[in-house]
């Protein structure tokens, strides 16, 4: 399970709508509409291919060190190995 800790995939998605709106402030409605469209027909593209294949994306390697070192962390300190004083400067 991925565990997102950030909100740079809506800040992606934001930067790619934007492209589709041409960084108009406030588009027509219907230029609007147009572009949702184009977003969820990229989005069921990409999910097809993950679908079909079964492979996601790869992760950069800090990122999945990272998540391995919160997650063991947090498994040390449900089975009380590591007292929560210790948890909280380690956890950042």
């Amino acid at each position: 399970m991925i565990i997102l800790r950030t909100n740079n995939h809506l800040e992606g998605w934001h930067h790619r709508l934007n492209n589709d709106l041409n960084n108009v402030v406030h588009p027509h409605f219907y230029l609007f509409i147009r572009a949702i469209q184009n977003d969820y027909a990229y989005n069921s593209a990409i999910s097809s291919c993950h679908l079909a294949n079964g492979v996601l994306p790869p992760r950069k390697n800090l990122y999945v060190n990272r998540n391995a070192r919160l997650q063991n962390l947090e498994e040390r300190c449900k089975q009380q190995t590591l007292t929560l004083d210790e948890y909280q400067p380690k956890r950042r």
